[in-house]
């Protein structure tokens, strides 16, 4: 259903079984899915795909031109996967050239009130941006990660899977997967153990992430040490992720107060 008093761009492709409420405006090359809803004032301004079920609440802004003094007009993307919510007064910004040309939002996401994505951001699936959270420009969040109420990630940062930052914390180098980090200066407090657990990952595997981030936190070790020392636990998934994350860090990780 769509309402008469919308806004919609003769180039945009609205799904029939999508909601698009009052005083909505969506812009030339949007994609609009199955099931979507898209609540009063919201705007979707250009070349954004929205996928399948996601809700869209009342005065967010979708794909505006990314805040890069770099940018002439490109027609960059975003785009956003299945199921998401996202709330409010969120900002989500289509991407520079510099990369892949696209921001990127997985699959059943929950972008809170007020949060802001940039451009060039990527997002996994199944992370959550509390209220008020700032992603800057090529941010990457790994999937299952909870970013706390008006935290900062600085650009250029990665974020691991199953992470959790604090609110109002401040994040300037890379967050290892499976991390608890709070606080400004940020500080890593170790493996988001409760987190782990409540995905579902077994003691066993607990128990050497937990190793892991022994090794990480180990002030005597430089990284080439905490890459062979990491090495030499066993290989679980989990770890073979943490590994590889560490290796292919290029700000720096976290390894106490940063």
């Amino acid at each position: 259903m769509i309402s008469n008093n919308c806004c919609i761009d003769k180039t945009a492709i609205v799904a029939d079984s999508a909601i698009v409420e009052p005083n909505v405006y969506i812009g030339k090359n949007c994609i609009i899915g199955e099931n979507v809803r898209i609540g009063f004032g919201a705007v979707i301004e250009s070349n954004t795909e929205i996928g399948e079920g996601t809700v869209i609440s009342p005065n967010a802004h979708l794909g505006g031109a990314p805040q890069d003094i770099s940018y002439r007009g490109e027609d960059t993307k975003l785009i956003i996967g299945k199921n998401c919510i996202i709330r409010e007064f969120s900002f989500l910004h289509r991407a520079s050239t510099k990369e892949e040309w696209k921001t990127v939002v997985g699959d059943n996401c929950y972008i809170m009130a007020s949060s802001h994505v940039a451009h060039d951001c990527v997002i996994g699936n199944g992370v959550i941006l509390t209220s008020f959270a700032g992603l800057g420009g090529h941010v990457h969040i790994g999937d299952n990660a909870i970013i706390g109420g008006a935290a900062i990630i600085h650009q250029f940062v990665r974020v691991g899977g199953m992470s959790m930052v604090g609110a109002a914390t401040k994040i300037v180098k890379d967050v290892p997967p499976f991390a608890l980090v709070d606080g400004n200066p940020s500080v890593l407090y170790g493996p988001n153990m409760i987190g782990l657990k409540r995905r579902g990952i077994s003691v066993d595997v607990r128990n050497e992430i937990k190793r892991a981030y022994k090794i990480l936190t180990n002030m005597d070790f430089l990284m080439d040490q905490i890459v062979e020392e990491v090495s030499k636990l066993k290989q679980y998934d989990e770890v073979k992720v943490f590994l590889d994350f560490i290796v292919k860090s290029k700000r720096g990780i976290m390894r106490r107060g940063e």
